[in-house]
């Protein structure tokens, strides 16, 4: 029996080739679709699910309040909160910190020398608390000693060649601010692409400076509790406040209520970004929106499927008819049908299987992410896959089977067999569906492409052209005097038109902040301001815009005290204007001395991208805040000398700073990879709205196709009776109409409501317009319009001689 079974499918599926080729592409689409999608979706999720008790891992995040409202909310906590909060609050079982503060370091190894991100200083539990793998040294000693490095495997591999070779070895470490000779003592395994957590040395928390150690007032580092059992998040975040009250005893942010909140490791990933992070985030909206456009797409593929086997049900029914007729069980022709479908859908997913590689392959490309190969042959999407495959057969057998299987073998033998009322029903409702998916899926594509193009359009305010930014030298003697030093020579270098120092660059937070306040005004006035370092010549380089007062003035030495607000900054002080706040003064954190004097406030400008709010901003020369660094030397140069002036500037460097590496970078590039992330969504979006689209229009297709072929003889008696093609066309394409406008009524205020939310994650954003969803509409109508539009013509032109001959 399975043998006839098998044949009459392999009959069919020939005999209906165009029936077939587009179940198949449409089917293959849609799996591959839902298993590139998944695969993505995954590794979005997975972060941090390795770590052993990972669950019970949380990061303890700062926030601040004044009079109940919430003034500053950080990823980051101070040295100081840890060890305070598990001696004195009941419940926490461990905890372990890594320090972000000054991570960028040279490191050095007899004559190789690289400059290194995020070499941070870790508690001496660190590795075993969060189980790192080691491949060489004790987890439980690596970090205990003064002077103690523990390495990754690619640094032991780039350094010293192996992990064996690494261990014992003296390495220099050196910073802006500092410089030290640390032992390896462990290598560990390379840490995944999905761990929030990313660095490539430890050092021993016990090298660090004594007086930042539980230092209070300096938020860099990431505290990690583990809970002991019974005892919970809220309990912990409740008790805080009271805790801070004793330790706070400085005059910065005293004012104000410390708190914290205890987030979840394996949330960070997909939470919304807070200031001082230092991982590139995820986006929940995007995960969970693109998780469940995969089960759209395979929707929309399975109701290409339903709708294009029960229309051809007219032509199967005689068939049915016959067979039970023949003494056919209702069960043989139900397992028919699924065979059908079965047959159809493993074709489809050999066929998915290499569109899988192609767009694995394509968002390669887009996005330099190689996690989807490794991911696409991860058991967890195997078993989904395999759970889809089977599920997509039952989808697409079930319903067919059920309706032909159902016959009256009298009334199909008759000629009398039609569709119900109810079939007719469900078929336009799921037609319906898929317009409406589509016009989701296209106004979320016109949605998303209307602001990459108003973020990549709008002008940032600041002058990013033939800039190159080189990274401040490690520490060595006479710091300062060296810097300028190397700016005034490399001033002299052809093709450099200006060049100034800085603490911060555009596309850069600035990082570093202080309580200030108004002078004259009580501490309860006391806000959060970014404190950005520059020199006299940083305006006029970047071109900022003032708008009252003054800029820096070289010839006036008294001007190395004076600050310079944006105004953000001005209206967070509470000055009425820019002009009022000319002249007056403000109180910095940190400076034991008179206030400083304002001179000039600068428009606002987009120091990071137009996902961020403009910040309140102070820029300073203060020589006396020497705790905010100088990071950046930024050289603006002739187009036409770039190579020549890097190349002289390279050498130049060599000379003032032979133990640093030279490293610098173009910052109009750097600036605009803030928006990688952003373009990088887009383009994926836009690629599987595409294919759920075409999935939809395959069906359509179809559908229409052999809808006009079974209206052929109406459309003959229609001509015979003196109809106009033009008439058939607009009789014929009625329904479809009105099904579009079905859609649009359902589909758009989903839209609309999406579109809105995903628009509250930028601070600037193109506002939402009732045109934004007609044009969606509109292109909809001329895809769907043209396919019917050429089918029903071409039935329409054809001799009704043709058609009726038979009659």
């Amino acid at each position: 029996m399975l043998r006839n079974l098998l044949l009459v499918t392999y009959r069919n599926l020939i005999k209906n080739r165009s029936y077939t080729v587009i179940n198949v592409v449409g089917s293959s689409l849609g799996l591959a679709a839902f298993i590139v999608i998944s695969a993505y979706v995954h590794f979005e999720k997975s972060f941090d699910k390795m770590y052993p008790d990972g669950n019970n891992i949380y990061r303890v995040e700062s926030q601040f309040y004044r009079s109940g409202e919430l003034t500053d909310s950080w990823a980051t906590a101070t040295n100081g909160y840890a060890k305070a909060m598990y001696d004195n609050l009941p419940g926490i079982a461990s905890y372990a910190r890594i320090s972000w503060n000054d991570n960028e370091r040279i490191v050095r190894y007899q004559s190789v020398k690289y400059r290194e991100q995020r070499v941070c200083f870790a508690d001496s539990n660190f590795v075993s608390f969060f189980g790192l793998p080691l491949l060489k040294g004790d987890a439980s000693s690596a970090l205990k000693d003064v002077n103690s490095v523990v390495i990754s495997a690619s640094e032991a591999k780039k350094y010293f060649g192996n992990a064996d070779a690494a261990m014992g070895k003296m390495m220099q470490l050196s910073s802006r601010f500092n410089s030290y000779s640390c032992m390896v003592t462990g290598v560990f395994k390379d840490l995944p692409a999905n761990s929030t957590l990313q660095f490539n040395m430890l050092v021993s928390w016990a090298t660090s400076p004594a007086w930042i150690k539980e230092f209070w007032y300096q938020h860099e580092n990431y505290t990690f509790l583990k809970l002991k059992p019974g005892a919970t998040a809220a309990s912990i975040e409740q008790k805080f406040p009271a805790l801070a009250e004793r330790f706070k005893t400085e005059a910065p942010l005293k004012e104000l209520k410390w708190s914290v909140k205890l987030v979840p490791l394996a949330e960070i990933h997909l939470n919304t970004a807070k200031p001082y992070e230092m991982e590139t985030k995820g986006n929940r909206r995007a995960v969970n929106f693109l998780a469940i456009m995969a089960y759209g797409i395979l929707l929309i593929a399975c109701i290409n499927y339903i709708n294009l086997a029960t229309t051809k049900s007219v032509d199967r029914a005689r068939e049915i008819g016959i067979r039970k007729v023949n003494g056919a069980h209702t069960s043989q022709l139900i397992l028919q049908f699924f065979i059908e479908s079965f047959i159809i859908n493993l074709i489809s997913l050999g066929v998915a299987s290499l569109l899988v590689i192609f767009i694995s392959y394509l968002l390669q490309q887009i996005s330099g992410d190689t996690q989807t190969y490794r991911l696409l042959v991860d058991g967890s999407l195997l078993i989904k896959v395999t759970l889809v495959f089977m599920g997509s057969i039952l989808l697409s057998g079930v319903y067919p089977a059920t309706v032909l299987s159902r016959l009256q073998p009298i009334k199909v033998l008759k000629g009398r067999f039609a569709f119900s009322k109810s079939g007719v029903w469900l078929r336009k409702a799921m037609v319906s569906f898929q317009f409406a998916a589509s016009l989701l899926l296209l106004a979320g594509t016109f949605a998303v492409y209307r602001q990459l193009s108003y973020m990549s359009g709008q002008e940032t305010g600041v002058n990013l052209k033939q800039t190159v930014v080189i990274k401040a030298p490690s520490n060595t003697g006479n710091y300062i005097q060296k810097v300028n030093s190397f700016k005034n020579s490399a001033a002299n270098v052809a093709g450099v038109k200006a060049i100034s120092i800085s603490g911060a660059v555009p596309g850069k937070q600035v990082g570093m902040a202080a309580a200030c306040r108004r002078y004259g005004t009580s501490k309860n006035d006391e806000r959060t301001y970014e404190m950005l370092r520059v020199d006299f010549d940083f305006m006029k380089m970047y071109q900022l815009q003032l708008i009252a007062g003054r800029s820096y003035d070289s010839a006036n030495t008294g001007d190395s005290t004076k600050v310079i607000l944006n105004e953000s900054a001005v209206k967070q002080f509470g000055f009425r204007s820019p002009e009022d706040a000319i002249g007056k003064k403000v109180w910095i954190e940190s400076l034991d001395k008179e206030p400083n004097e304002v001179i000039g406030v600068i428009r606002n400008y987009h120091q990071q991208s137009l996902k961020e709010a403009y910040t309140a901003t102070v820029l300073f020369m203060d020589p006396k805040l020497t705790w905010v660094p100088l990071k950046y030397i930024s050289v603006q140069i002739d187009q036409a000398q770039m190579e020549a002036s890097n190349h002289t500037l390279s050498k130049l460097w060599t000379d003032f700073f032979p133990d640093s590496s030279f490293d610098y970078f173009f910052l109009d590039d750097f600036y605009a990879k803030q928006y990688e992330q952003d373009i990088h969504f887009g383009q994926v979006f836009m690629l599987f709205s595409s294919m759920a689209i075409i999935i939809a229009c395959l069906g359509l297709f179809g559908l229409t196709a052999y809808s006009t072929a079974r209206r052929k003889k109406e459309i003959g008696v229609r001509k015979v009776l003196g109809a106009s093609a033009q008439s058939i066309i607009q009789l014929l394409t009625n329904d479809l109409l009105k099904l579009i406008l079905a859609a649009s009524i359902v589909a758009l205020p989903v839209a609309g409501v999406l579109i809105y939310q995903w628009l509250q994650g930028y601070a600037f954003k193109v506002q939402i317009t009732w045109w934004q969803f007609v044009v969606p509409v509109v292109i909809l109508m001329l895809i769907s319009f043209s396919a019917t539009i050429y089918l029903t013509y071409k039935a329409a032109l054809t001799n009704p001689v043709k058609t009726l001959r038979d009659e």
